[in-house]
């Protein structure tokens, strides 16, 4: 199990590591963002701070706005101890969590300023 941490601005985050192009574990708490489809989301701030490279496209699709799109590649996660490569888009200044992340977890929020946000695995 993973846990997190709501904020005063009632934004549930979870703590993910993420290596660095040299391999070094960056500790981010990001926003679990349901309306989020995708995997991760990092500003351009975490692109350059991880040395990230991003050789291709993707395409979100904001909240009345038409599909755009936006840098991406790849990263690697450490989640429950195994690596794990996610695809990243950058956009935004907040880190985000989606659901192809998330998917086969149960996510558990306690709605108050620094409730615990928990993450845990399902079968399948």
């Amino acid at each position: 199990m993973t846990i997190g941490y709501v904020t005063a601005a009632r934004k549930p985050r979870l703590p993910i590591t993420i290596l660095d192009h040299q391999g070094n574990p960056h500790l981010i708490y990001m926003i679990v963002d349901t309306g989020f489809t995708g995997q991760v989301l990092l500003s351009e701030h975490w692109v350059n701070r991880l040395g990230m490279i991003l050789d291709r496209y993707g395409h979100v699709h904001p909240v009345g706005d038409e599909y755009i799109r936006i840098p991406a590649g790849f990263a690697t996660v450490v989640w429950r101890g195994n690596r794990r490569n996610v695809h990243v888009l950058q956009l935004g200044t907040e880190p985000l969590l989606g659901m192809e992340f998330l998917w086969n977890h149960r996510i558990t929020i306690d709605a108050i300023t620094d409730g615990a946000v928990s993450i845990t695995p399902l079968g399948g």
